[in-house]
């Protein structure tokens, strides 16, 4: 049996790749500072919730700009055979051209909106199941 032969990565999905670690490195970064400065005292409580309020609106505003920068849901691109016979040829090699750039600006702001996913996501998981599997090993070992 011969093994597939593994493709190697471009520049550009390289890039991609270490952009997206980078924003998810500074917006966890942000979250625990501002977590560990409420929880010494030298920020109020309030300062927590302006931050999950600032970050929900952020995620909300991401959202809807991917889904419609991106024409809905679909990450097909469109092709000039799709577009309708009215169009002239000049009409429909721009309308693919702005839909290549349309998808690929999207695509740049998957890169914080996943990283704000992931930190609600290490919010739940450490107010709610930390706790809990913390109980569970304490009650094993006593």
């Amino acid at each position: 049996m011969s093994s597939p032969e593994r493709k190697k990565p471009t520049a550009r999905a390289v890039r991609l790749f270490w952009m997206s670690a980078l924003c998810i490195i500074v917006i966890f970064g942000l979250y625990r500072i501002i977590v560990q400065l409420v929880d010494n005292g030298k920020l109020g409580e309030v300062w927590f919730s302006v931050m999950m309020w600032a970050f929900m609106i952020a995620a909300s505003t991401l959202f809807i700009a991917i889904v419609v920068l991106q024409r809905g849901f679909s990450g097909k691109p469109v092709s000039a055979d799709e577009l309708p016979d009215t169009m002239s040829i000049d009409e429909k090699r721009a309308y693919c051209e702005s839909d290549a750039r349309r998808k690929r600006a999207a695509k740049y702001l998957m890169m914080p909106f996943v990283a704000i996913l992931f930190v609600f996501m290490f919010e739940i998981v450490e107010i709610y199941y930390l706790p809990a599997i913390s109980g569970w090993f304490s009650s094993l070992s006593a």
